[in-house]
């Protein structure tokens, strides 16, 4: 069953918050002693004061895609005077992504944002809100606990690649013209949902481009999933052939790599080709006839992923023309720590997530490989908020076929904030208790953020990560467990120990 692309809200809300705030600027730090002109102001009207703690933090999304996703935000001034508002005042420029709250929207240098802001629901479970724009050519990419029109479309295409049976399908539904018409009915969703948004050809021609990418993204990031949940060799081959045509596709655009979702395709493309198993060169065949500054990226992926020898990154630094792209290898050259993210073990972050069982006891996520016999384990990440992940422990439950598996834990971690809830879905679908912990609270973020960082997990539900009980990651995008054979370990490659690069010490257990 392919994953669905749907995620807590609760958690995503934190996550985006600590993500965010990490890089607010207070306005006694911004300019002391200085003036600071600014070029761009946003104003927020809000309908209740309890309202304001969401809109209190300011960022901008990191153009390359890479971690973090959030950088500092542009040189802003906040005024909280008027009661029920807030006016930020700040410069950028080039068109841009910027962050406030739970929303992400595209902004023009010098434009002027005015909007109303309400909370319609807060509780630990779930968050509602409604954003009305008054004045501004701006769009959103992310809505606060709002689902945008584009996003539910997205989702519903993506889902129905479960549903394909035959090369001839995924063929029909990756073809240029196919491709151009989801991207035009994404465009159309968009400017229904912000009605006041110009439709003079520059800003059209911006929105197009979002959609375009967007979707293509989308497409190969599940794609990938596809692939490497089949064993039908004419399904795989359809899907490589899909995955050269979104790239054509892709570079027909103009290119852009100021925006974060241009590059985000490439990402996802690059990914796929990675998880088929190529080698670096083999990756870089693959974007022979792309342009030089795309062909750079896909060298940064490469350095980014630990798939570079290092006398390979100090020539590819020497060779990186695009400033940005030469300015973060650098900083990836210079972390002292890039071997040990990139060393394919759980961290120590990871190993003190506090986790919660049936019985409502506390115990760190290490406590998971310290105390499970078999020599894997096989996680499901997942929700009883996820309608994707109940249809698969549906499926699971037919058999419960790892259950008593002397090679294969089966681990079920349900990220949510209703703990009735959770204990209802176990008892629904007859799962091992002793195989079901709860995930709660900060280690929500906690394990979305270090999963993301080290074992590129894009933060949809469900997903499987398979495991050796040492802490080192086996497969990234292992198959659902419905589908997850005892034996299928038995066809893994040998693993051969890194000594420089084992487990870290886990934390002290308070």
């Amino acid at each position: 069953m392919l994953p669905d692309f749907c995620k807590t809200l609760s958690i995503l809300a934190i996550l985006f918050i600590l993500s965010v705030s990490c890089y607010s600027q207070n306005i006694g730090e911004l300019s002391e002693g200085k003036e600071q002109i600014y070029n761009t102001t946003i104003v927020l009207n809000f309908k209740k004061n309890a309202d304001k703690k969401y809109f209190s933090s300011l960022g901008l999304r990191n153009p390359l895609y890479f971690s973090p996703l959030y950088l500092p935000p542009p040189p802003f001034a906040l005024d909280t005077s008027t009661n029920l508002k807030t006016i930020i005042k700040t410069t950028i420029d080039k068109p841009t992504y910027l962050t406030l709250g739970f929303s992400i929207f595209h902004m023009e240098p010098g434009d002027s944002l005015n909007m109303d802001f309400e909370v319609l629901l807060n509780t630990k479970t779930a968050h509602k809100d409604t954003i009305t724009i008054n004045h501004g050519n701006v769009f959103f990419i992310w809505k606060g606990g709002s689902s945008l029109l584009f996003h539910k479309y997205l989702t519903s295409i993506t889902n129905s690649l479960k549903d394909l049976k035959t090369a001839d399908q995924i063929a029909e539904l990756t073809s240029r013209e196919s491709l151009r018409s989801m991207a035009d009915s994404c465009t159309a969703l968009i400017y229904k949902e912000h009605p006041i948004l110009k439709r003079d050809s520059s800003t059209f021609e911006t929105v197009k481009k979002y959609s375009i990418h967007d979707l293509l993204a989308r497409l190969a990031y599940r794609l990938a999933l596809l692939y490497a949940n089949t064993r039908d060799e004419s399904i795989k081959s359809a899907i490589e052939t899909s995955e050269r045509n979104m790239l054509e596709y892709a570079s027909l655009q103009e290119g852009d790599y100021d925006d974060p979702r241009t590059l985000g395709t490439y990402r996802s493309i690059f990914y796929f080709y990675k998880e088929m198993g190529l080698d670096a060169q083999a990756i870089l065949e693959r974007f022979n006839d792309s342009n030089d500054t795309l062909k750079q990226y896909i060298q940064l992926n490469l350095f980014y992923d630990g798939l570079l020898s290092e006398e390979q990154e100090l020539g590819l630094i020497n060779k990186l023309t695009y400033p940005a792209f030469k300015e973060y290898a650098l900083q990836l050259y210079q972390n002292p720590n890039r071997g040990i993210i990139k060393s394919g073990y759980i961290n120590n972050e990871i190993r003190g997530a506090r986790l919660f069982d049936v019985n409502d006891k506390e115990l760190a996520f290490d406590e998971l490989f310290k105390k499970t016999a078999q020599p894997y384990l096989l996680f499901d990440f997942s929700g009883s908020w996820c309608k994707p992940c109940l249809e698969e422990m549906s499926v699971y439950a037919k058999t419960r076929h790892l259950d008593n598996s002397k090679k294969v834990r089966p681990i079920w971690l349900f990220f949510e904030n209703d703990k009735t809830k959770w204990l209802n879905i176990i008892e629904r679908y007859n799962l091992k208790k002793e195989n079901c912990f709860l995930v709660v609270g900060e280690a929500g973020p906690i394990l979305q953020k270090q999963f993301a960082l080290l074992f590129d997990w894009e933060g949809e539900f469900p997903h499987y990560f398979l495991f050796a009980k040492e802490g080192e990651i086996i497969e990234k995008r292992a198959r659902p467990l419905s589908l997850f054979e005892e034996n299928d370990v038995d066809n893994l490659p040998s693993r051969v120990k890194n000594k420089n690069s084992g487990p870290p010490l886990p934390p002290p257990i308070k």
